[in-house]
């Protein structure tokens, strides 16, 4: 018999936090970065109020430390290992996923369908669900509204499902009374796709661990290396998005660990997603216009990019800006050199990798400490040479850009 969860219990719950990288032991390289040696201190502080998910930024003090060029070299060499072909991992035991799956329904509840990275995800979880055995696998018809959301979990009480996963920027707050009644009638709710490793989200059983704090941290290293220890960067944050505070905080605990006042500085930009578009370029552009020392651009939400793209054009600057993302308009926007770099994720690896997560819950199967999602740093070369190796574009950027390993990976583990 499940628990029936208490929200008061549910929003203490945090677990250690695991500081594994999500790119390290990549083969293939098909780009390096290099770097001039050189010395650097800290600076940026991103502050989380504690009753809000909204980053703000403040100046701190100058590190005590300068960076080495032994740490320098760390960083170069982390971030080259980045851009190679991720290769397939799991530290999860193997099992028999069609005697977990027999005769279960497995539902799916995203933030919103009509976004196109979760379109695609969801294609991929019902391919991956399928192959696993399980007898119905449900994608929720949300629309980013409270209601369509908890429609879906009413839905998924009423369809008999096993367990549900609410994947992306999902207010779990907001849905307490209906997570709590698919939980009180034994549906096990896992939360994917926005909270860090080592964390549980509010109110439901399980959160999938992924290093998304990671992403933030390459974004740091791209700027401190290319700027050769002097970033002056404008970060562009999605308030309203669990994920994009996540690396937020990658982003400023790297930041603030090697950069100063002295040597380089950041200046944030948050914005709410309605506010994506015309409000939120005009909001980067007043920034770039005042402060002519801008040398980067960090969006932590790939819906950002076209509006700090449009910002730097009406600004008339020359400003490169770097990104992270699933979509594949984040991955045309690096492929014809739009954007100088995009931390690109893997859709198909993140939706087997719930489906994977989700059986080890049902079968009482040992869960990994993190559930390996990779990522990728794509640059336009990255992304040539990769169509190149690939044989041309016959394919979608998931697979040119991660390949089809995985899923021999994910055969073999789940004994099927």
């Amino acid at each position: 018999m499940k628990k029936f969860v208490s929200a008061v219990v549910m929003t203490a719950v945090i677990l250690s936090l695991l500081s594994m990288s999500a790119c390290d032991d990549q083969k293939t390289p098909e780009s390096t970065v290099s770097v001039t040696e050189s010395t650097i201190q800290s600076s940026v502080v991103v502050s989380v109020p504690q009753e809000s998910s909204q980053i703000s930024w403040e100046e701190s003090k100058t590190a005590e430390n300068a960076i080495t060029s032994e740490q320098m070299d760390e960083m170069t060499s982390s971030v080259s290992n980045c851009q190679y072909m991720p290769q397939f991992a799991s530290q999860g035991s193997t099992f028999s996923a069609k005697s977990v799956a027999n005769g279960k329904t497995i539902t799916l509840i995203a933030d919103d369908m009509n976004l196109s990275y979760t379109q695609l995800v969801a294609e991929q979880f019902k391919v991956a669900a399928e192959a696993a055995g399980f007898e119905k696998a449900i994608t929720a018809k949300t629309d980013g509204s409270e209601s369509s959301i908890n429609t879906a979990l009413n839905n998924a009480v009423n369809d008999k499902s096993d367990i549900i996963i609410m994947f992306g920027d999902i207010n779990k707050d907001k849905f307490s009374t209906n997570i709590e009644y698919a939980q009180a009638n034994g549906i096990e709710v896992i939360s994917a796709g926005s909270i860090n490793s080592g964390k549980n989200d509010h109110f439901t059983d399980h959160t999938m661990p992924v290093d998304y704090v990671s992403i933030g941290k390459y974004l740091a290293d791209w700027t401190i290396i290319k700027t050769e220890g002097k970033p002056n960067v404008l970060a562009v944050n999605c308030t309203d998005s669990a994920l994009s505070n996540t690396i937020a905080s990658g982003f400023k605990d790297e930041f603030e660990k090697y950069i100063s006042g002295v040597t380089g500085y950041c200046t944030g930009v948050n914005a709410l997603i309605g506010e994506n578009g015309d409000k939120l370029t005009a909001k980067i552009k007043e920034v770039l216009l005042k402060d002519k020392k801008l040398n980067y651009i960090v969006v932590f939400d790939d819906r950002m990019i076209d509006s700090a793209l449009s910002a730097v054009e009406l600004a008339g600057v020359k400003i490169p800006v770097i990104s992270t993302g699933g979509s594949d308009e984040a991955f045309d926007f690096a492929r014809y050199g739009k954007i100088e770099m995009l931390i690109a994720q893997s859709y198909e690896w993140t939706a087997y990798g719930m489906v994977d997560y989700a059986m080890r819950i049902l079968g009482n199967v040992t869960i990994p400490d993190e559930q390996y999602v990779p990522f990728r740093i794509l640059t336009q070369e990255v992304i040539s040479n990769a169509i190149d190796n690939f044989g041309g574009l016959g394919g979608n950027f998931n697979r040119i850009c991660f390949g089809s390993h995985f899923e021999y990976g994910y055969n073999s583990l789940w004994q099927v």
